[in-house]
């Protein structure tokens, strides 16, 4: 039987990973009946290429780092349909985000072939309050609607709002992304605990960075020798923010910025930790927390719906805004004993429920079915 070809719009990576770029590495490699094809910036080329190298690639864009992000986007928007339109025909287009650089190109392949199976993944909806964002997804969401032929969404209540939204509710479907849960588990123990908090995520103001700084200078001021550890990287300009202000409020014994870190190297320095704080005001599912809950840490975010959905249980959630409040909770669970151990084997509970062979498994499936 010959092999179908499958393009993946791959452009929504800015240095820091999102959901469906990790679920379709770890689809990848079990797409054996499929000639693949990535559309990709280099960067996210780089991310790809250690467990993809067969696949084929078409790059968009070739900066080392990500800055303007209307500008590298409108790039990446054109060169993938120059790239895409003239000569590429495709079986399926697996588009892993609902950004303009992967939904247009992915529309006007549809339009020139209406055959195409159109996968398309989406995580959560934009609040208004980011009105740039927020109304090019709803461009990209009305496209997405009308067009595409599968509809991969994260949780239940993400579902829901699209069905809202007159989206068909035949095309929908909860998929949740996974963790490395065994491999995460295969890790050593440290001999002891370096930091009191640990955050993991990419740089982007949604991600509630700079409100992480004045939570824990509130921390220090009842503990003057707590540590945070803060890895990631992404907004240059962000990150350049974040060092100011950790000198002007004189933390730099208590902030550390680790920068990107590998896999060992991440999840090693997650366990070495008492902690996760994740201040995100926007997560359609949150595989940070996930992956922080399989090295055994107890987690502190903002009240998020999703959670509710994903970890109800398993996570201290606090309302959106509330610092001091934050604050106070970190230093009430580090102190704690019981509670400590309580929410620490409570989250290990709920992170055996995510992984990525069940996802790969369950995507696969849901991919497949097109075609029956």
């Amino acid at each position: 039987m010959s092999k179908k070809r499958l393009v993946a719009l791959m452009n929504s990576y800015t240095q820091g990973v999102s959901g469906g770029d990790l679920c379709f590495i770890e689809i990848a490699g079990r797409l054996d009946n499929y000639h693949l094809t990535i559309v990709t910036s280099q960067l996210g080329m780089i991310l790809c290429k250690e467990r993809i190298p067969e696949a084929e690639y078409i790059l968009t864009t070739r900066e080392q780092q990500f800055e303007n992000a209307v500008l590298t986007y409108l790039k990446r928007t054109i060169k993938a349909l120059s790239a895409l339109l003239p000569s590429v025909k495709a079986d399926a287009l697996y588009v892993s985000s609902d950004f303009f650089p992967d939904v247009i190109p992915a529309l006007f392949l549809k339009l020139l072939h209406k055959d195409i199976k159109w996968i398309q993944k989406t995580f959560h909806i934009i609040p208004a309050r980011r009105i740039i964002p927020y109304y090019a997804q709803k461009l990209s969401l009305c496209i997405v609607k009308r067009w595409a032929d599968l509809i991969i969404v994260d949780n239940s209540l993400l579902k829901q709002q699209l069905m809202q939204r007159g989206f068909d509710q035949s095309k929908l479907q909860v998929s949740p992304p996974g963790i490395s849960y065994d491999y995460i588990k295969s890790l050593a123990e440290p001999d002891k605990k370096c930091y009191e908090g640990i955050f993991m995520g990419r740089f982007h103001p949604s991600k509630g960075l700079l409100e992480l700084i004045d939570i824990w200078k509130i921390v220090c001021k009842k503990s003057p020798r707590a540590r945070l550890a803060i890895i990631g990287s992404g907004d240059t300009k962000l990150k350049y923010k974040m060092e100011e202000r950790i000198k002007q409020e004189h933390l730099e014994k208590n902030i550390l910025l680790l920068g990107y870190l590998d896999k060992e190297q991440a999840f090693s320095l997650i366990k070495s930790g008492r902690i996760f704080l994740f201040p995100s005001h926007e997560e359609g599912f949150g595989i940070a927390i996930a992956e922080a809950m399989a090295c055994g840490l107890p987690v502190v975010a903002w009240d998020l719906p999703s959670y509710h959905v994903n970890f109800d249980g398993g996570i201290i959630m606090v309302p959106e805004g509330e610092h001091a409040l934050m604050a106070r909770t970190v230093l009430r669970v580090l102190n704690d004993r019981e509670e400590y151990t309580r929410l620490r084997n409570r989250a290990e509970e709920i992170s055996q429920n995510f992984d990525w062979e069940k996802a790969a498994d369950r995507e696969l499936s849901l991919i497949d079915e097109l075609w029956q």
